[in-house]
């Protein structure tokens, strides 16, 4: 099998100083459309960190793009001048569309971004994390992972298990995950990225051999709330997510709540909600957006949960679930949510905080458009599925996630449309 190195290419890296926040500021909002607060950095042009959804609400010379892990207003600095306290790069706007503009330097709106990064660490303004530099994972096809290749040979033996939308037995764990399947403009069907999930689910289901089952984290469509574009829009996901043979696993997106950080909890006139539950999440049998899948092992050795949350129709019930679901032990605990750690969802204050103290293997999140794997909080963001594409050199596809022999975790990251050569392989924890 081929060495991949194991690294993430950064639109710009530049080092982390005090956060927004620890100079009194109000907190802002988290990655993609989750805005909760207009509120500006010291010294900053007028709009920046203001959430936005849409360029239009930024006013003239200014756009919506994301950095510092969110959707901000930011002003356009074609000549590289900007105030003090703010740097001038390129962006991505909320159509796809490349823009230089200004942003803060420590890469952090409030409560979202860098913050006060570690001595050696640097902050990637764009995804508003600190980054470590990675060692190289180094080529994981030992004696333990015996398949090589492009996931090359299925050695499940004799019994190969099953599993359905309750969960199911497996000799191992083996699956897919892909987010961030919407246009680049509310109410923009006609855009929406068909090609590109088609060919996700084409490829997964090429795979040999094929993932048991996928994970989705979120946002399927791009659409006004009390209209019927969103559900539209559903239906050209259901139809690509069809041709894959397996049970797919739904979280709920901030975009099927209509954007922002909304919460559908209790909601019953949100036409977006309903058809996300009326065509991902009914279909499995289940009545809410949250949902656990039990699958052990087919001769017993290991037990695991996937815990489906949703972020954006976070109540008590949900909570307490939670807490419930993760106090009971199993071998595995894999967890799928849309907004990663850190955002303004209205599941943010409460859940980061249950997840800090809990024990979990892993955790899928999408809503950045962007794939990348943060270690210490064992998080694999994967957003690469149709929707704008938000960091330079990546480009649409997907992740598959194996289990070892050794109890850890292989991931593959694949460009849509060639699954013979993966961008990356690496093993986690």
């Amino acid at each position: 099998m081929t060495k991949h190195a194991f690294w993430f290419p950064l639109l710009l890296l530049a080092s982390c100083g005090e956060s927004a926040n620890d100079a009194g500021d109000p907190p802002k909002s988290d990655a993609g459309t989750d805005a909760s607060s207009d509120a500006k950095v010291d010294g900053a042009t007028p709009g920046t960190c203001a959430p936005c959804v849409d360029s239009s609400e930024c006013g003239p010379n200014a756009a919506c793009a994301q950095y510092a892990g969110s959707d901000h207003c930011g002003a356009l600095c074609e000549n590289g001048s900007c105030p003090n306290g703010e740097t001038c790069i390129q962006a991505v706007r909320e159509d796809g569309v490349g823009v230089s503009v200004c942003v803060p330097l420590d890469g952090t709106c409030g409560t979202s971004g860098c913050g006060q990064c570690a001595p050696g660490s640097t902050c990637d303004l764009i995804a508003g994390e600190c980054i470590e530099p990675e060692p190289d994972a180094g080529d994981d096809a030992g004696p333990d992972d015996p398949d090589a290749g492009a996931d090359g040979g299925d050695d499940a033996g004799t019994n190969p298990g099953s599993i359905g939308p309750d969960g199911g037995k497996l000799p191992y764990l083996y699956f897919g995950v892909v987010g961030d399947t919407r246009p680049p403009g509310s109410d923009k069907t006609k855009d929406y990225p068909t090609d590109t999930i088609n060919q996700i689910y084409k490829d997964m289901e090429a795979l040999n051999p094929p993932p048991r089952f996928v994970i989705a984290t979120g946002d399927y469509m791009f659409a006004k709330p009390q209209g019927d574009e969103g559900a539209k829009q559903l239906a050209i996901y259901v139809k690509a997510r069809n041709q894959f043979s397996g049970p797919v696993f739904a979280s709920l997106g901030n975009h099927e709540c209509g954007g922002n950080d909304g919460n559908c909890a209790g909601a019953t006139t949100n036409n977006s909600y309903n058809a996300f539950l009326d065509k991902l999440v009914k279909p499995l049998g289940k009545s809410k957006p949250y949902y656990k899948v039990p699958i052990d092992d087919v001769d017993g050795k290991w037990t695991s949960k996937i815990l489906v949350t949703a972020c954006n129709a976070w109540s008590n019930a949900q909570k307490t679930w939670l807490e419930t679901e993760l106090a009971k032990k199993t071998t595995f605990t894999i967890i799928a949510r849309h907004q990663p750690m850190g955002s303004d969802a209205p599941c943010n204050v409460e859940m980061d905080k249950i997840l800090t103290g809990a024990k979990y293997d892993l955790l899928l999140v999408g809503h950045k458009h962007f794939w990348e794997w943060a270690p210490a909080k064992r998080q694999l963001t994967e957003g690469l599925g149709g929707a704008p594409v938000s960091k330079a050199g990546q480009q649409h596809g997907f992740a598959t996630i194996r289990q070892r022999a050794d109890g850890r975790f292989r991931v593959r990251q694949y460009k849509a449309g060639n699954i013979k050569d993966p961008l990356n392989t690496f093993v986690v924890p």
